[in-house]
């Protein structure tokens, strides 16, 4: 579950929590979403905020729609997800995130450092 808040749009919201699921292996191509008012209900929103959620995960080809039916995940989608957040992040948040380092004098190695441990804390 996610928490909403105003720094973004709510479908874009609800998109990325979406995408999260996937990236994270929990929808697997060719896995049905949940219906919209599943979703409307989960996240207590109109249901067409959450129409408007799937139209755009269709258009960007991370789901596909089989009438009747329901919404898929989209073969292809884990690295169409990817793609698009790589190039987002190397645009966007990695030249604030140095930005803010440089800011407060924390190095690479400071960083370095803190990866290594929190990954050996999740093996």
């Amino acid at each position: 579950m996610i928490t909403l808040n105003d720094n973004k749009p709510v479908f874009l919201q609800i998109k990325a929590w979406i995408e999260d699921h996937i990236l994270r292996g929990e929808w697997q191509q060719g896995e049905q979403l949940p219906s919209v008012r599943e979703l409307a209900a989960t996240f207590g929103v109109n249901p067409n905020t959450v129409a408007r959620t799937y139209e755009r995960l269709t258009m960007e080809g991370t789901a596909y729609s089989t009438k009747g039916v329901g919404l898929f995940v989209a073969t292809g989608a884990l690295e169409n997800i990817q793609t698009r957040r790589r190039e987002e992040f190397f645009a966007t948040t990695l030249p604030s995130f140095i930005e803010q380092m440089q800011l407060l004098g924390i190095t690479p190695e400071d960083i370095t450092k803190l990866y290594n441990s929190k990954n050996n804390e999740n093996k």
